[in-house]
């Protein structure tokens, strides 16, 4: 995968700040329309004299109506994080702390356990810090999800510095990906979990996100589970911003 230069990278960031605004304009009356189908299904699902065919339509519609909302809260989430153009010295130990500490409650619930490993220096990029948290948040969710199923397993995150760039390793000891959906799990809307909330849009975002850092993200060759990395390039030390 190409970096793309300083101008391209503007234009990026450019081209995601107008979709961003396409987006929230539309978000408010989408959700309103989705709350209302998924409301009206929910009420008439507790009508006790439709017959059985009738209630399993019902439950499907809810479903997607589900799902659909989600998909567009994470629509207007990256829509949020773009709207800002500044950027700053970012630690991405930092980021991987926060997310892990963000997510660290559902992951136990979920029965399943999270190992952070970051070095004891900051890992600086000049980026936007939330949007890296985004991404971070998006890859520790795409392995809770492939993690679900059994509801056992194990994530690692880590922070490593890799030549000219800083790394973030999210990994899991779940299925795997297979060779035929590498690269198509990073499309939007793409998902192989059979879950309402698997929106498909966690690993799209987070690798547009990436590439408007002039990074990438990109699935590893692992022998079991699934190992996702993304890697920005690093910048001069100075003061870093808090997550």
């Amino acid at each position: 995968m190409s970096v793309p230069t300083p101008s391209e990278h503007h234009l990026t960031l450019n081209r995601l700040a107008t979709i961003a605004r396409l987006v929230a304009g539309a978000a408010h009356e989408v959700n309103n329309a989705l709350q209302v189908i998924g409301g009206s299904a929910e009420l008439l699902q507790n009508r006790t004299d439709l017959p059985e065919p009738v209630q399993k339509t019902l439950s499907r519609i809810r479903d997607q109506a589900a799902r659909a909302a989600s998909a567009m809260t994470g629509v207007v989430a990256l829509s949020r994080a773009q709207s800002d153009s500044g950027t700053q010295l970012v630690d991405v130990c930092g980021v991987a702390t926060r997310a892990v500490e963000l997510r660290r409650y559902a992951i136990g619930r979920a029965d399943l356990t999270v190992q952070l490993d970051v070095p004891s220096m900051p890992q600086l990029v000049t980026g936007h810090q939330l949007h890296l948290l985004q991404a971070a948040l998006n890859m520790i969710q795409n392995a809770e999800q492939a993690l679900a199923p059994r509801r056992s397993g194990r994530i690692s995150v880590a922070v490593v510095e890799d030549g000219d760039f800083v790394s973030l390793r999210v990994s899991d000891d779940g299925p795997g990906v297979a060779p035929a959906d590498a690269e198509r799990i990073f499309q939007p809307f793409v998902t192989s979990m059979p879950r309402p909330e698997s929106t498909g849009l966690g690993l799209a975002v987070a690798r547009e996100i990436a590439v408007a850092h002039r990074g990438s993200l990109d699935l590893e060759r692992v022998p079991n589970g699934a190992s996702f990395r993304l890697r920005i390039p690093k910048a001069p030390e100075g003061p870093r911003s808090k997550v």
